[in-house]
């Protein structure tokens, strides 16, 4: 249903029936429990001011806060609550299930990161939570239905909202496969257009995409499904301070881990199921702004007493706040050198998108390391000649979402009418011959996405499993240096001459 989101108050519109509406919403929480320091830069004395934000309790305290001052509430989640944290892994999300029914949102779409301990241990959630848990476009292909519920219809005040659940299309390059077999996902425009028709026989005023598709695509969307009203979205982990109006459908996110709360104030029409006014704005959750929550705060804290003792054990201090980029940084530099010391290869490649966290100078406890590298990934390797090797590193330059951190290889691109080539390669300072073998090892997320990573299919028979995860070999490492303070080589850079 089509939409106009207006700034001013037109007078014609003053006799119209108006009901107020607040959408609550937050999204990609990734089991971020427990209040984390961020860094923010006082422009007036140019100095860094650190303080702690999110926390499940937290975020309690102000849903009930702005549910409590605000009309007619509607709170809907996007998606990623799962993993995050060691207690997510622990628990195989069952953490995260009981606390979101403290929260008590009323809907939420399922994120690719709630696939990560199986498509089974998810849908056996399902049944248990009291509130809908949606998926619309994420089919079963062995039973030719709807993996989660497509729609719901709620009413507050007499405002009819229908909202529809959507996965991004990528789930199948998001998860490691075993974890979302049997699993397709439709088209989202398709999957969107076809329910409008029934929403509408049910007289709804207001339609709602509760996506987990990141900003670009939710632009996208709105282009191609104009009765939509409003997208509430997740996945890219973007902090929408300004909403977006694409097309009449006003699209917001809220960041990630809980650090904001987004609210959405809507004026709607529902004599012509219209929305006349929006407004929307993300709310920083800070800790010492508001008490937490006490039956949340209770309920994480019995939680982290499952692992504390082991989790809160200090293991070496940082000396360089550890920072991740989408280029080179100094956390993926640290990674990679430890997973390539680890497997005694000649190269090591980590996903950025695996890296999770970023941390401040200081102590370094184990809970960070299973923060930073939550997944439980465990290490792979294989090998390739210099000439598919050189296929590999031309493929990463030519890609812009989840570039790979790397050690061993020293790359140098030239920049010809935009496009990153390369130049010249060299592995452990030499450069790459096309008949020589170069091993490399990596998690078993990236080998199993070796085409989309690198451009090349792996074969199963060509790939050796460690049998140690990811996590466990950083933390070893951290107790072995003590003391880390890690910088940027210049590992990648472009061509001068």
């Amino acid at each position: 249903m089509k939409n106009f989101i207006i700034v001013v108050f037109v007078s014609s519109l003053l006799f119209a029936q108006q009901k107020q509406i607040t959408i609550l919403h937050w999204n990609d929480f990734h089991a971020q429990n427990l209040p984390f320091q961020v860094k923010s830069k006082n422009k007036a004395t140019n100095t860094d001011t650190t303080f702690f934000v999110g926390g499940s309790a937290t975020m309690a305290a102000y849903l009930k806060k702005y549910s409590v001052e605000s009309p007619n509430v509607l709170t809907l989640n996007c998606g990623d609550d799962f993993q995050g944290s060691p207690i997510s892994s622990i628990t195989k999300g069952k953490s995260q299930m009981e606390l979101m029914t403290l929260l008590k949102p009323d809907a939420m779409e399922l994120g690719n990161h709630e696939f990560d301990y199986g498509r089974t241990q998810l849908s056996g959630y399902f049944s248990a939570a009291p509130f809908p848990i949606l998926g619309a476009n994420i089919m079963d292909a062995s039973a030719g239905t709807s993996f989660a519920r497509p729609y719901i219809i709620k009413i507050i005040d007499g405002v009819s909202i229908g909202i529809i659940g959507l996965m991004s299309p990528e789930l199948s390059t998001l998860s490691i496969p075993e974890n979302v077999m049997n699993l397709r996902v439709a088209n989202p425009a398709a999957t969107v257009n076809a329910i409008v028709p029934e929403l509408k026989k049910q007289h709804v005023d207001v339609i709602i995409a509760l996506s987990h598709m990141g900003v670009q695509e939710d632009s996208l969307l709105a282009l191609q499904s104009p009765d939509l009203d409003v997208i509430v979205g997740g996945h890219s982990h973007t902090p929408l301070f300004r909403p977006k109006n694409v097309n009449g459908v006003l699209i917001t996110q809220a960041g990630a881990r809980g650090r904001w709360l987004g609210k959405i104030a809507l004026t709607v029409d529902v004599t012509k199921d219209t929305v006349l006014r929006a407004f929307a704005e993300l709310i920083e959750c800070r800790s010492a702004d508001l008490p937490p929550d006490s039956a949340v705060a209770a309920k994480v804290n019995a939680l982290e007493q499952l692992a504390a003792k082991e989790m809160n054990e200090e293991i070496g201090e940082l000396k360089s706040d550890w920072k991740r980029g989408r280029g080179e940084s100094n956390i993926g530099n640290w990674i990679t050198d430890a997973l390539r010391s680890y497997a005694g290869t000649d190269i090591a490649v980590q996903n950025s998108g695996g890296i999770r966290k970023e941390l401040l100078a200081g102590k370094i406890l184990v809970r960070d390391l299973w923060e930073i590298s939550p997944f439980g990934n465990t290490l792979v390797t294989f090998s390739v000649d210099g000439g598919t090797l050189r296929k590999m590193v031309q493929h990463q330059l030519s890609i812009n979402d989840d570039f790979c951190q790397t050690s061993g290889l020293k790359i140098v691109y030239r920049t010809v009418n935009g496009s990153r080539l390369l130049h010249n390669l060299k592995v452990n300072n030499l450069l790459v011959k096309d008949a020589a073998s170069y091993s490399i090892v990596t998690n078993n997320y990236v080998a199993a996405q070796s085409k989309k990573y690198f451009g090349i299919e792996l074969l199963p028979e060509h790939i050796h499993q460690l049998q140690v995860t990811d996590r466990d070999v950083l933390i070893e490492t951290v107790r072995k240096q003590k003391t880390i303070n890690s910088i940027i080589e210049g590992r990648m850079k472009e061509a001068e001459e």
